[in-house]
């Protein structure tokens, strides 16, 4: 399709109901200058890139390598200082592999120091952005899979003190 110097390409997404499966559609018009004329077409296209399979859709080596990949994108964002931004990244990467009972032994491990790392980032996260209680639960989460985590024990501490409770934070001291 051709179209005439002085035209524009105008775009907008149809109503939510017309999306389908995984394909998106937009509406789109070509029009000149003055837009009294306005012909409608509907384009439809797969986005092929930037849509992220499901964990279910995964095998167990892509959710490792997926949480992977959260984890590093986390700790980018947190060295940018975007704290919120890289909570989501950590809370998405332990999702990918929250359920680990299909993992082989090596995979349950690996997916075990990946749990243990991002929900500490996390932690950490939450900590500077004064979510004192989602950080404690956090640490809590880490020392359910190994007790005697120094840096949860530190972190929790540090949420503790912020909730005023200076008993629970000294036991983890």
């Amino acid at each position: 399709m051709q179209r005439e110097k002085g035209t524009k390409a105008v775009f907008a997404p149809l109503p939510a109901s017309s999306h389908l499966s995984r394909r998106h559609r937009c509406r789109c018009s070509l029009s000149s200058q003055p837009l009294d004329v306005v012909t409608p077409l509907t384009v439809s296209f797969d986005i092929a890139s930037g849509v992220e399979k499901e964990s279910w859709d995964m095998s167990t080596p892509e959710k490792i390598e997926a949480t992977g990949k959260k984890k590093e994108d986390g700790n980018a964002l947190f060295k940018a200082g975007k704290y919120a931004r890289a909570a989501k990244k950590y809370e998405k990467a332990v999702k990918y592999i929250e359920y680990d009972s299909s993992f082989g032994e090596e995979e349950k491990k690996q997916a075990k120091a990946l749990k243990v790392a991002c929900n500490l980032n996390d932690a950490a996260c939450k900590l500077k952005l004064k979510e004192y209680k989602q950080a404690e639960k956090l640490c809590t989460k880490v020392l359910e899979l190994e007790s005697r985590n120094v840096k949860a024990l530190y972190r929790r501490a540090q949420a503790y003190i912020q909730l005023a409770d200076l008993d629970l934070a000294e036991f983890d001291i």
